[in-house]
């Protein structure tokens, strides 16, 4: 194996056990501050030495009375402490949790933006394999979680995370959860593939209009009067983005006259009717120039699909919720066992898939095209006539599709870390803010085919940015509008009276609502957000 393989290798190895390494230093962290806490208590009520003050010099540990020492030896001690560190330990430990959560909210707009701009990109080289990528990118969680959770469930490494009780666990609902993100990640790839990208991450929005009625009438969850509006509102965007293919309203271009197919791509080149005319082999005209009426129908039809995908990815969480209820699992096995479903289920459904691909693949062509494709991944085109040609296997499917796994795992990585870790809200932030900045990114310069913005995609754009900031944010403002003050002040007291007073948005405070399966507790709020009960590692690795 090469060593730049073994460096890659290596470097998944290490983020897969990242959220495991993280806890641990996350509980000592901990220790440390209740034993700091332990002390300081019984200094102060029974005169218990602390582990500083009994390594004092002996003059300090003398004093005439046990429990109570004198104001000089105060001042020595005080002295001593100075000299071992003046900042407490609760706060230096505070202050390093909000550091991580700052650099935690800065990685994730970084890479959770990178994994929606190469979802699309991946595709560019490899347009004629999207079963092969869905595959792939489904595959590639095996190995990565397995290498985990063989050895800690074996040798009962990091703490013994998974116990009998979770290796004993029957199977049957990982396999419902794969079959379901199955459907939703071959789904989502086909869309990605035949979609422009802004639109597809626009499009991705409309998981919280659809996660909250499939909620509402299966765990009859409830939702806030802002929530209803805001997924209104983010509706009204989609629509407004989807205006000018419900219009059909299309460009002209240059398009094969009938049997000519195979000079499809000589045809796009041109931008002109002058130019289109001009193609022709012993005087017959191969080209046309037409409005793409057929384009307009298959954008549509595309970008139902993908709204449609929605429905698999919320009906697995909700399965999860039912079936699973508040059993404690290591996210890594959870996640791997249901990749490992997804994959199995992936390899019946791409003969389905294929067909309804573009060009469509029969099954007797299916074994060729995933050679092809992992051909074309490797950097070696195998089609050079038609529409869609293999011409950019060479230098952008490398490192297009091995960047987009890159951002994934990290991205996953990330997620769980911030909601095991930290706060619901700060993911929430940086999710509503990936949004803007993956759809324009599309329209940069340096991208493969920029994408041109109609009016109706900026407004759409800000349409759907509000709907979310109302939706994930719209709480306070809501209720300051509709005179709510008082009742919202009554419940944030009794929070903080159950909580024991801490405080309500404390970054790195636990949640006392609904356990997950994924091994990290969760609040009500996180529970009904589509974005996060997607699941990470699976089908959530697309949004």
């Amino acid at each position: 194996m090469r060593p730049a393989s073994l460096s890659v290798a290596f470097f998944f190895f290490s983020l897969v056990h990242l959220p495991t390494l993280f806890e641990k230093s996350h509980v000592a962290d901990k220790m440390r501050n209740s034993e700091s806490g332990v002390y300081k208590s019984a200094e102060k009520n029974t005169g218990f030495r602390s582990p500083e003050w009994q390594s004092a010099p002996k003059s300090l540990a003398m004093h005439s009375t046990p429990n109570r020492p004198s104001s000089k030896d105060n001042d020595r001690y005080t002295r001593f402490s100075n000299d071992v560190g003046s900042a407490r330990p609760s706060e230096i430990a505070r202050q390093n949790k909000t550091s991580s959560l700052a650099i935690s909210f800065c990685a994730m707009i970084v890479i959770g933006s990178g994994n929606k701009i190469f979802q699309k990109l991946q595709t560019v080289p490899m347009y004629n394999y999207p079963n092969f990528l869905n595959l792939l990118t489904t595959f590639m969680y095996i190995p990565l979680s397995f290498s985990y959770i063989i050895p800690v469930a074996k040798f009962g490494w990091m703490n013994g995370s998974i116990t009998k009780e979770q290796l004993d666990l029957p199977k049957k609902p990982f396999a419902i959860m794969g079959f379901l993100d199955c459907l939703a990640g071959i789904m989502q790839v086909f869309s990605a593939t035949y979609l422009p990208g802004p639109l597809l991450i626009l499009l991705s929005q409309s998981a919280i209009p659809i996660s909250m009625m499939l909620s509402k009438n299966m765990l009859g969850a409830k939702y806030a009067p802002y929530q209803f509006v805001g997924a209104f509102v983010v509706i009204v965007g989609l629509v407004t983005v989807l205006a000018p293919v419900l219009n059909n309203s299309s460009d002209e271009s240059c398009t094969y006259q009938d049997n000519f197919e195979d000079e499809c791509s000589e045809c796009q080149g041109m931008d002109n009717s002058t130019a289109c005319a001009k193609l022709n082999i012993d005087g017959t005209s191969i080209c046309k120039w037409e409005v793409e009426k057929s384009n307009a129908g298959t954008t549509l039809t595309w970008a139902g699909v993908m709204c449609l995908s929605c429905v698999p990815m919320c009906l697995s969480s909700i399965y999860k919720e039912i079936a699973l209820g508040e059993t404690e699992l290591d996210p890594v096995f959870l996640n791997g066992w249901i990749a490992l479903f997804q994959f199995a289920f992936s390899i019946p459904l791409a003969i389905p898939a294929a067909l309804a691909g573009d060009p469509s693949i029969v099954p007797s062509d299916l074994p060729q095209n995933l050679w092809d494709g992992l051909k074309c991944y490797l950097g070696i085109g195998s089609i050079f006539s038609g529409c869609h040609l293999d011409d950019l296997c060479e230098t952008q499917s490398i490192p297009f599709v091995n960047t987009y796994l890159l951002f994934n795992v990290s991205y996953n990585i990330l997620i769980i870390l911030i909601l095991k870790f930290g706060s619901a809200n700060i993911l929430w932030l940086a999710m509503t803010v990936m949004v803007p900045i993956g759809n324009l990114s599309f329209a940069l310069p340096f991208m493969p085919d920029p994408s041109t913005f109609k009016p109706t995609d900026i407004v759409g754009l800000c349409v759907i940015m509000g709907g979310l900031c109302l939706y994930r944010f719209g709480e306070s403002a809501w209720n300051r509008f509709f005179g709510y003050e008082e009742l919202e002040d009554e419940e944030e007291d009794l929070d903080r009276e159950r909580e024991g007073n801490k405080p309500l948005l404390s970054p790195f405070s636990e949640h006392d609502d609904a356990s997950t399966p994924g091994g990290f507790r969760r609040s009500r709020a996180e529970s009904e957000d589509p974005e996060l009960v997607g699941g990470v590692g699976r089908v959530g690795k697309s949004f």
